[in-house]
């Protein structure tokens, strides 16, 4: 990173944040993050999950993953994931 390079944010001040794409459109809001290690050792954050419903923190439920009984996984199909959306974190922008 460059020595006049902002530092970059943190997790939990991104979640929750509004988000747009890069090209301005409004998406929703920062729900959970994506990370991948790089070459140099640090997390870089590689996308995000997106929703434009109510949601706050989402439990995991925002994954296509199976995790949990599969009453709740049928409700988190219907309720939660249909407002989320994973976005590579290079084409959005968070005001």
């Amino acid at each position: 990173m460059p020595a006049d390079a902002p530092p970059p944010p943190r997790v939990g001040a991104l979640i929750g944040r509004e988000v747009r794409h890069r090209d301005g459109h409004p998406l929703g809001r920062i729900a959970d993050l994506e990370t991948s290690r790089g070459p140099d050792g640090l997390e870089r954050i590689t996308a995000a999950i997106v929703t434009s419903g109510r949601w706050g923190r989402l439990l995991g439920y925002e994954r296509d993953q199976h995790t949990g009984p599969w009453l709740l996984e049928q409700l988190a199909h219907y309720v939660v994931r249909r407002h989320t959306r994973r976005i590579p974190w290079q084409e959005l922008r968070v005001p």
